[in-house]
Parts: C-alpha cells; sequence; structure tokens
C-alpha cells in the first residue's frame, strides 16, 4: 500500500510537472480569434459567463503604471529606469520567472514596487480544460504569492495586455473571477481629472522615458488603489507553505528539465559521433587485402557444454566439416544431467579427431581450462556448443595468428534464428553493435572480447595470463583484456563465421544481457589499471574507456533522449528542433546498418529493422544495463543461468 500511495504521488508529480512545463512552453496556448465583443474603456475587465465583457474603473481621472516583463533581466532593468525617475508600478510576474529568479520578487517590494499575478508564463493555457487550468495557475498563483510575501488579488497576463481582447481572453478573465482574480487591461491615460481611469503597460526601459516625458505623475496611483482593493495582509502560514512548496516543484522541475535536456544532447552527441567514427574507421577495415595463409599450426577447438543434448550434434558435425588440417574437436561436458555427452559421441561417430570429456559442474571457465589441459595444441579455439561453425571458419580464424605478436583472434559471429522480431532486433545487434565495432576496434588494436562463440587464442598467450579466468562472468572478455594487457595484439576475422542461437524470449533475452552487463562491469573492475599498465596495447588506453562510455554511460543517458523526444512530439507541439533531431539520428542509424549488413555480405533490407527497434528494445537494453549497475553497486551475487535451447533451423550454416 506504501508503494501505492508512492507511486500515486510521484505520478501525480510528474503529470504536474509536465503541465507547468508544456505551458511555459506554449503548448496550450488557444490561437487568436477575432476581436469579442467588450464594452466600455477602463481598466478593469470584467467577463461574465454571457457572451462579451465590460471594461471600467472604480474612480476617474487616475493613472497606474504596470511592468509587464518578458523576463527577470527586463524587470530589473525597468526596475533600474524607475529608479532613475522615481516612478513606483505594479509589476504582472510569472511563476517561471519567479523561479528562475527567486529574489526578484523581493528586490521589487524593496524598491517600493508591488507585484500582480501573470499567469504561470507567459504563453496563457487558455485552451486547457478548466479543471487542469485551475490546478496549474493555482500553483502559479502560490508561487508568485509566496515569492511576493503577500496575498495577490491581481491578474495581468500577456494575453489580457496585448491591446485586443478575443474569446480566449475573456474566457481567461472568466476563469480567474472564479479564483478571486481582479483580471487587467490597458486603458488609455486620462487627459483631465474627469476622464475614465488609465492603466499604462511598461514592457522596455524606453517605455518608462516616455511616461516619464508626459507629466502625468501627479494623478498616479498604485495599481490596488485603481483597482479600489485594500492593502492585503501578508500570507498565512497554509498558502505560504504551499506556496513554497509549489517554488520547490517548480525549481526542481526546471533543474530536472535543463538535466534531462543536457543528458539528452550529450547522449546524441556521443551517439552521433560513434556513429560516424566507427562507420568511417570500419570502411577502412574493410579495404585490407585479405590474409592469405602461411602456416597450419595445430589447433583444438574446445566446446564446452551444459545440458547441450538438443545442439551439440550440430555442432559437432559443423566442426568435423572443417577444412583445415591438423584439427582436433574437444567436448567438455561440464556435469550435465541430460544426454549431452551421449549425443557428442553419436554425432562423432568414429572420427578420431573428437574427444568426448566428462567432468563434474564447474562453470564455462572451468570446462575450458579442463580442455585446454588435455590437449598440446599451438592454437585453441573456442566454441560455443550451440554454434554452427562454417567450413572455412577456422582456417580464416587461424590466419592472423601467422603474426607471432598476435595472442587472439575474434570470429564472426551471426545469429541463426532471425526470423522473430527478437530474433532480428539480435541480428542487427550483432551486425551493427558487435561486428561493426570490432572492425573498428581491429584497426584501432583494442579488441576487448574475443567471443565465446568463436575465437582462436596463441597457446602461449593464454599460459602468460594463466588460462581461463573463473573471476568473472564474462570470461572471453576477462581473458581478452588479459591477454592485451600482456602485449599480444588481438585481430578481427571477418570471414571467421558461425551461426549462433540466441535467445528467443524476453526474460531469456534479460538474463543473458544482465550476466553480460555485469560481467563486463566485472571485466572493468578488476582490470582497472589497464589504461596506465605499460607494454599493454590499446585494449587498456582505448577498449576499456570505450566499453565504459558506450556501455554504461550511454544506456543511462538514453532514457532522457527517449523523454525529451516523447515530450518533444507530444506535449510540446511537436518542436522542429526535436522532430530534425529524432530524424537525423534514425536516418543516419539506419544508413550505418545498410552499411555493416553490406560489409558482413547480408541483405540490406534488414536494415528496415532498426526503425521498430527504437520503440522498446533500445529502451529494454537501457532499462536491463541500469539494473545490473545497481546490483553491482548493491553486491548482489548474479549466477551464470542457462538458455534453454530450441534449435537453428536446418538450412544455417550450409556453404
Amino acid at each position: 500500500m506504501r508503494r501505492f500511495a508512492l507511486f500515486i504521488a510521484l505520478a501525480a508529480f510528474v503529470a504536474t510537472v509536465a503541465l507547468l512545463d508544456a505551458i511555459t512552453r506554449g503548448s496550450f496556448v488557444a490561437p487568436e480569434g477575432p476581436p469579442a465583443a467588450v464594452d466600455g474603456t477602463g481598466p478593469i475587465l470584467v467577463a461574465s459567463s454571457a457572451a462579451g465583457g465590460h471594461r471600467g474603473a472604480i474612480g476617474r481621472g487616475r493613472i497606474a503604471l504596470l511592468v509587464s516583463p518578458r523576463s527577470s533581466t527586463v524587470a530589473r532593468a525597468i526596475a533600474g529606469a524607475l529608479a532613475r525617475t522615481g516612478l513606483s508600478a505594479t509589476f504582472a510576474l510569472t511563476a517561471e520567472i519567479a523561479i528562475g529568479d527567486p529574489s526578484l520578487t523581493g528586490d521589487l517590494r524593496k524598491s517600493g514596487h508591488n507585484v500582480a499575478y501573470a499567469g504561470v508564463a507567459a504563453a496563457d493555457a487558455a485552451s486547457l480544460p478548466e479543471p487542469l487550468w485551475r490546478v496549474a495557475e493555482t500553483l502559479g498563483l502560490r508561487m508568485v504569492e509566496s515569492a511576493a510575501g503577500e496575498r495577490l488579488a491581481l491578474y495581468a497576463p500577456a494575453r489580457l495586455l496585448g491591446g485586443r481582447l478575443d474569446e480566449g481572453a475573456l474566457i481567461e478573465a472568466r476563469r480567474a473571477s472564479a479564483l478571486g482574480l481582479v483580471s487587467l487591461a490597458p486603458a488609455a491615460a486620462p487627459a483631465n481629472d474627469t476622464a475614465t481611469d488609465g492603466l499604462v503597460v511598461i514592457t522596455n526601459t524606453d517605455d518608462v522615458g516616455g511616461f516619464a516625458a508626459q507629466g502625468s505623475r501627479a494623478r498616479l496611483v498604485s495599481l490596488r488603489a485603481l483597482a479600489g482593493l485594500n492593502p492585503e495582509p501578508p500570507l498565512d502560514p497554509l498558502r505560504g507553505a504551499a506556496g513554497e512548496l509549489a517554488l520547490a516543484m517548480g525549481r526542481a522541475a526546471r533543474w530536472a528539465g535543463d538535466a534531462l535536456s543536457a543528458a539528452a544532447a550529450l547522449a546524441a552527441a556521443l551517439y552521433l559521433a560513434r556513429l560516424v567514427v566507427v562507420i568511417f574507421v570500419a570502411a577502412r577495415h574493410a579495404g585490407r587485402p585479405r590474409i592469405a595463409a602461411t602456416s597450419s599450426p595445430t589447433v583444438a577447438v574446445l566446446v564446452p557444454a551444459y545440458r547441450e543434448e538438443l545442439v551439440i550434434s550440430r555442432c559437432v558435425a559443423s566442426l568435423r566439416a572443417s577444412v583445415y588440417p591438423n584439427l582436433e574437436i574437444i567436448v567438455i561436458d561440464d556435469g550435465s544431467d541430460d544426454a549431452t555427452a551421449t549425443a557428442a559421441r553419436r554425432a562423432a561417430a568414429d572420427d578420431r579427431r573428437v574427444t568426448v570429456i566428462q567432468k563434474q559442474n564447474g562453470g564455462k571457465a572451468s570446462a575450458l581450462n579442463h580442455g585446454f589441459s588435455s590437449t598440446r595444441a599451438d592454437v585453441i579455439v573456442v566454441v560455443d556448443a550451440d554454434s554452427i561453425v562454417e567450413r572455412d571458419a577456422i582456417a580464416e580464424l587461424v590466419k592472423p595468428l601467422a603474426d607471432a605478436r598476435v595472442g587472439a583472434v575474434a570470429g564472426n559471429v551471426k545469429v541463426g534464428n532471425r526470423w522473430s522480431v527478437l530474433g532480428v532486433f539480435q541480428h542487427l545487434e550483432y551486425v551493427m553493435g558487435i561486428n561493426l565495432d570490432r572492425r573498428f576496434f581491429d584497426e584501432i588494436d583494442a579488441i576487448s572480447v574475443v567471443p565465446g562463440a568463436l575465437g582462436a587464442f596463441r597457446r602461449e598467450a593464454l599460459e602468460a595470463v594463466g588460462k581461463f579466468s573463473t573471476e568473472t562472468l564474462a570470461e572471453d572478455a576477462d581473458l581478452t583484456v588479459a591477454i592485451g594487457e600482456r602485449g599480444f595484439h588481438v585481430r578481427h576475422a571477418p570471414y571467421a563465421r558461425a551461426w549462433t542461437e540466441v535467445p528467443s524470449a524476453l526474460g531469456a533475452l534479460r538474463r543473458q544481457r544482465f550476466r553480460w552487463t555485469y560481467g563486463i562491469l566485472q571485466v572493468l573492475w578488476k582490470h582497472r589499471g589497464a589504461p596506465v599498465r605499460r607494454g599493454a596495447t590499446n585494449v587498456g588506453r582505448l577498449g576499456l574507456p570505450y566499453l565504459l562510455v558506450f556501455g554504461y554511460l550511454l544506456p543511462l543517458l538514453s532514457p532522457a533522449v527517449d523523454a525529451v523526444v516523447v515530450y518533444g512530439l507530444i506535449v510540446a507541439g511537436a518542436r522542429p528542433e526535436v522532430v530534425a533531431l529524432f530524424g537525423v539520428v534514425t536516418g543516419l542509424q539506419l544508413l550505418a546498418a545498410m552499411f555493416a549488413l553490406r560489409l558482413d555480405g547480408e541483405n540490406i533490407a534488414w536494415a528496415a529493422g532498426t526503425l521498430p527497434m527504437q520503440l522498446g528494445y533500445r529502451q529494454f537494453l537501457s532499462f536491463v544495463t541500469i539494473s545490473a549497475l545497481g546490483a553491482a553497486v548493491a553486491g548482489f551475487p548474479v549466477s551464470w543461468g542457462k538458455l534453454r535451447r530450441r534449435g537453428l533451423p536446418a538450412e544455417v550454416g550450409r556453404s
């Protein structure tokens, strides 16, 4: 019940803040209509429930000054001009001005000026339904009253001071009357003491000089006196407290809005910069000549498997079909309670290159270390049990290792089950966010993750870092960074392709990405000294900072972009700059997807999926990232989890 009450309170706060902010942006301004039927010439405007209105005055031949400033800066400039001429006036202040300049109202009162209420903002809210208008204007009135330290009875919004009264202006005056406010409109300065009272509206400092030159100050009275109002007593404690709370809420809303806009701008800048730089560098990487095979070192393919009875057969069959010589295949059954080992042996048939090892359950890194200890091969290739490896993938993966300085090679992992909505999104994510990034990282020597689905490691590099680490949930990233810290280079082999099965249910995807995100956080913390490690490659200086900024900071800022875009499109009236930003980002992302797909030899028609990805999937990934960060800060334990296999389509992996 408490949580529900808190939720309702927060929802009410957000709704109120959105309403006030929308009014300040002019989202609810009623269109200007034809002049309304208004008789009389005085400064006091009365709008009855019937059509039309009346302008009148209490006395004759008097005049009052009303300042209607556009901002607090203008208000202070006009106050200075009035001080030089010895004139006093009533300043019509909006709640927006009171929020933006907390000391302005008090300074005006100390200088002998009075205060009137001018609405929430310069843009009125006449088109709002009356209940919402009442809520917004009551809050705005309390804000200005609290800043002035007195109750206010005069209402002088910009719409009533424009010199042209239409039906929307009369609606506003009628509503204000229900709040106990006296509405005002400009009236010509009286020619003598028998003429109708006048109200001169000052909007800039030049108006002050013009009025002073008229010599009318002998008949100058306060606006309250002109309206026949007695001085109001100070605010009662309850009304004052309500005003202070409303002011605090308004200032918090302004701060939150500014912070949100800044976060959105930073996120957009980071995203666009990343997009442009990665595409440019990846294009240069694609222009490299294809590496030729110069040697055929012995290769051991390690396949860690836990409850993989459904998929292990196709994985083993694809490895047996490899064109690479000097190959051994080691399946490590990590304590499965199903027929994983039996299925692997059945798939191996009488192929002596295949060995199936069974051990007690200890996790993926433990299984890989067990397999590593059972072979003396020069190169260790790691393949997930659900991967289907193309015939020439091992040969392509080994080619960069001809350079003795290379310690590891990342393969090109493709999504096999891409025919569902989630599958399409993950397919695009792999092509754009993983494989395209690896081309970029390869060019700057900063690859930070050799994927567990398909990756190769030089034996000496593995031995130098102590084999596969069991300290993190992201053993592939942990190992890759450690290899880079030892000075070994890591390369990407885009033509070494393996097909993997990705989660097909949202819950399974959430668990997988949570583990990835949490595991990478562990890696970042474990290797926090990598950026300054002497002799290391750019994996520490560039790769890890990139992961921190674009893997964590950008997803944290991403909701701000969504909030600003949604607000800008729906609440604030589809502001052109918001629409333009959304269009530019979406267009660039579509082009980037087409480019990445083309580099990977994929049909560019898949790029159409980038548009619906923006409506839920990206927000889902941001939520998972934020959840993982929260779990890391709180110190919650995170287990490996297990993806329920369904198997890839039969045509996947055929070449």
